[in-house]
């Protein structure tokens, strides 16, 4: 990773890429889009985790980036 982003020129950020879902359907995103989905994904998934874990009566773990870097 540490490659991709020191070669990564600012306009690479606006190529498009293609892709496929499982269903054969094609979208197209920008490698800004990609990125930026990448950064967001993770911290969806971890709202999920507390969710589920306040739903059974346990008290979730912090999960704000600011909170990591303190």
């Amino acid at each position: 990773m540490k490659a991709f982003f020191t070669n990564l020129a600012n306009t690479d950020l606006d190529k498009i890429i293609a892709c496929t879902n499982s269903k054969g359907r094609e979208f197209r995103y920008s490698v800004r889009d990609i990125l930026t989905h990448v950064a967001l994904h993770g911290q969806y998934h971890r709202g999920q985790i507390n969710s589920r874990l306040r739903a059974v009566g346990i008290e979730p773990v912090h999960v704000d980036f600011i909170r990591f870097v303190r």
